[in-house]
Parts: structure tokens; C-alpha cells; sequence
């Protein structure tokens, strides 16, 4: 898990404004190389649908993207800032669990960003 929240902000559909994503359903950050970030999310509970609503259709968009705290690699040294959106992959539905009728909504998603 990661240790930060975000906050994206679509630079091209201001309708929908900015969605925070709390540092409990950061899964992981990967880099590879000087301008690539990939983003891994899980959020479980009502805001599952902000997140598919925020990001549905979003592809090759540009983004500002806040970070709380500075998540550091190798290759980028800042995760805040100006990212197209190249690639994403969402899944609904609930957990993977033991328990009969259990219901809550989730949503993973995989955001794959190029630096601008």
C-alpha cells in the first residue's frame, strides 16, 4: 500500500471536476522509464461508483495529478503534475470472499499515465 492520497482532475471535462482518492485504496505505483506511472486502485464501498464514473471514457485525456506525499522511484522523481491517460482498466464487483450475500460494491482500476 501506498502512503498517499491523490487527486486527479481531468483537464478536459470540468463537468466532473476533481475525485480524491484516500491512501487506503492506493494499491501500488510502477514506473517504467522517465515519463510512464501506472496507478493501481481499489476502492470498496459507495465511492466505487464515483471512481468508474469519474474515469469511464477518459482515455487519452490529460490530467493533473496531486500526490500528498512525494512517491519517489528511480525514474520520476515527482507523481504530481500533467499525465495523459494512455491506457485504464476497470472492473466492478464485489470481493473475492467466503461470505454468502455479501454485496459490496468495488471497483479495481489500473490507470496507465504518460508525463505531458
Amino acid at each position: 500500500m501506498v502512503e498517499t492520497s491523490i487527486t486527479f482532475k481531468r483537464e478536459t471535462k470540468e463537468s466532473l471536476g476533481e475525485i480524491k482518492i484516500p491512501e487506503d485504496f492506493i494499491k501500488d505505483f510502477h514506473f517504467s522509464g522517465d515519463d510512464h506511472l501506472m496507478i493501481m486502485l481499489r476502492v470498496i464501498g459507495t465511492d466505487s461508483k464515483k471512481v468508474v464514473d469519474f474515469f469511464e471514457g477518459s482515455e487519452t485525456e490529460r490530467f493533473h495529478i496531486k500526490t500528498e506525499n512525494t512517491v519517489e522511484s528511480t525514474s520520476i522523481k515527482e507523481t504530481s503534475g500533467k499525465f495523459i491517460l494512455n491506457s485504464m482498466y476497470l472492473d466492478e464487483g464485489p470481493p473475492l470472499s467466503v461470505d454468502i450475500n455479501q454485496e459490496i460494491p468495488m471497483v479495481r482500476a489500473i490507470l496507465d499515465f504518460k508525463k505531458k
